[in-house]
């Protein structure tokens, strides 16, 4: 009879790709586009093994094999996604997951390591429902394998146990379990042939010290029940060597860390970079006379400082692909408002908005276009001497859309303005981000003032696969 998959994945494309490719090689595939009804399944039918994406719409990967398992503790279930990060690979990995494959599919592979855990399933199986029929298997297991009475002392250890502690059967020969593993993870191994001994299943990952190294060690922690009264006779565990593995997640962790660092830098220099090119402007602009060209030169440091400000934030955040937004804005603005502050006091300054994070790519032009349209509302809004109020306001319209609104209550705009064939730099430049870059819509309105408004969704860029 063909062993049973379930495909759970939100994309119907790959749903079916998968099931295609499963069939072919002689399973019997049933898909699910979330884990709602991924678990409303498993409670219909008795499934083999899951693939899983890690990203569903109300449930991620990991979480849920947790419930699957609840129904199926033996289930084999194997990660398959296009999101993978080393946060993702831990937590999958402490999870006890049989397998974790990202896109493109290594096709192949998936169906081995199907094959494989499945073939581990049924082996484990096995081994709890008759020990002594199936010893041999036990003897040529690749796996570590070792019996514990209730009291937790080692009654059977199979070679590949034994080879993996660097120790014989006399040396192990009436010794507690927990003696074994490292003084650290005692306590943890203990409560877990606790929870065996109440009939719970338990996963975890602890070191063992040997003569050679501390190896880290991932094992299985079953009950066995008696064949009369089906009370729990003794404890199963089952553990294979994961030294390697962590090495290799420690120098992914340094090589991520090395990286970030990097970019930190990077970040850190092209900021002060920018800054050098402000003070460069205001050393230049000390030395013009005329006041329209002065002006040109502050329009430029403004424009500086709008994206200067960017890399000040990447530099001191974790994150260094995204910003507050709204934390931005209010340094673009308040940077406007500090370079004009002697010729402008009287106007006041509003921010409003909901609180969301940006990739900087997007960002970056969103900051110019607020800082251009600011710049234009001091200029040219009010009468000398008059007050005025500018505000400005970001929202969210849908995830990954957003709309933001400059409006000032001064003598307002022409109305006739062809914001495309505009002769001011700095509409021409607004209408060029938010069209050309941020691919939006920009347009405005007079009435008791000017009000700018601009819609843009986020920016994303594909990544190049080499």
């Amino acid at each position: 009879m063909a062993n049973k998959i379930l495909v759970i994945d939100d994309d119907i494309e790959i749903c079916n790709t998968l099931i295609t490719i499963l069939a072919e090689n002689g399973f019997s595939a049933t898909s699910a586009r979330s884990a709602k009804e991924a678990l409303n399944l498993m409670g219909k039918e008795i499934y083999d093994a899951a693939l899983i994406d890690i990203k569903l719409p109300d449930m991620d990967g990991t979480s849920l094999i947790k419930e699957l398992r609840k129904i199926n503790p033996c289930m084999v279930c194997i990660i398959i996604t296009g999101h993978a990060d080393f946060n993702n690979v831990y937590e999958a990995i402490k999870e006890g997951v049989d397998g974790f494959f990202t896109k493109p599919y290594p096709v192949e592979d998936i169906i081995t390591r199907i094959n494989e855990s499945l073939h581990q399933k049924c082996l484990r199986k096995q081994l709890i429902e008759s020990e002594d029929k199936y010893r041999n298997l036990v003897q040529k297991s690749s796996e570590g394998i070792c019996n514990l009475d209730l009291e937790g002392k080692i009654i059977f250890i199979n070679p590949a146990f034994m080879k993996m502690l660097e120790k014989d059967e006399d040396d192990l020969s009436d010794v507690k379990y927990v003696d074994v593993v490292k003084p650290k993870d005692a306590a943890n191994v203990k409560d877990a042939v606790e929870c065996a001994k109440k009939g719970i299943n338990v996963s975890l990952q602890y070191e063992i010290p040997t003569l050679s190294a501390t190896k880290w060690v991932e094992s299985t922690i079953t009950p066995i029940k008696g064949d009369s009264d089906k009370s729990i006779s003794s404890i199963l565990i089952i553990s294979r060597d994961i030294t390697e593995r962590i090495d290799l997640e420690a120098r992914l962790q340094a090589t991520i860390s090395e990286k970030e660092t990097l970019l930190r830098e990077v970040h850190h220099r092209v900021k002060n970079n920018m800054q050098v090119i402000i003070s460069l402007l205001k050393l230049q602009a000390s030395y013009l006379k005329d006041s329209c060209n002065k002006e040109m030169f502050k329009d430029c440091e403004n424009r500086k400082k709008a994206m200067a400000i960017v890399h000040e934030r990447l530099y001191r955040t974790s994150d260094m692909t995204t910003i507050n937004f709204k934390y931005y804005v209010k340094q673009v603005a308040n940077e406007m408002m500090a370079s004009y502050l002697g010729d402008h006091r009287h106007i006041s300054l509003k921010i409003s908005g909901e609180d969301f994070i940006m990739g900087i790519d997007t960002a970056v032009p969103c900051g110019l276009v607020i800082n251009e349209l600011l710049s234009n509302a001091i200029k040219h809004a009010f009468i000398d001497e008059e007050g005025g109020v500018i505000k400005i306001n970001f929202k969210s319209i849908r995830p990954g859309e957003y709309e933001v609104t400059v409006k000032d209550n001064g003598i307002g705009m022409k109305e006739d303005i062809d914001l495309g064939a505009s002769n001011t730099l700095g509409l021409t430049l607004v209408h060029m981000l938010v069209e050309t870059q941020l691919k939006g819509k920009f347009y405005y309105e007079v009435d008791a003032g000017t009000e700018f408004h601009f819609t843009f969704k986020e920016i994303r860029h594909k990544r190049l696969d080499n």
